[in-house]
């Protein structure tokens, strides 16, 4: 009675461990901005992932500062993956900020950014 009882404990766990292994882990949304300079040209850039379904609804926008001024605005939008890549005219010398604000199916999520001096 025992053994029947610790080889069907087994067999249950070894099937909760397949069940768990289908499904896989849930993947967080991500968001990756890059800023780089080119002379006196920034490229801006970033790429969101939903993280969970090709099919989530994702909202981007991507500002660039000097400073307290905000320099350009743009926004994207799309579903499973969403990439932006633009340009402004920055100044040699001077620190930028890029700063990456979106969400997905419309929950907020946590902002984003990266700050890189213009040599």
């Amino acid at each position: 009675m025992r053994k029947q009882l610790l080889a069907l404990s087994l067999v249950l766990v070894m099937l909760m461990g397949i069940a768990a292994q289908a499904t896989g882990p849930m993947q967080a949304p991500a968001a990756a901005p890059k800023l780089s300079f080119s002379g006196t040209t920034a490229t801006c850039s970033v790429i969101i992932r939903s993280g969970a379904s090709s099919t989530d609804k994702i909202s981007v926008t991507a500002k660039l500062w000097n400073g307290r001024t905000c320099l350009k605005t743009w926004t994207a939008s799309g579903t499973g993956r969403v990439s932006l890549s633009k340009t402004a005219t920055v100044s040699k010398g001077k620190t930028y900020k890029l700063t990456v604000d979106y969400t997905v199916n419309g929950v907020k999520q946590p902002q984003k950014s990266v700050t890189r001096t213009c040599s």
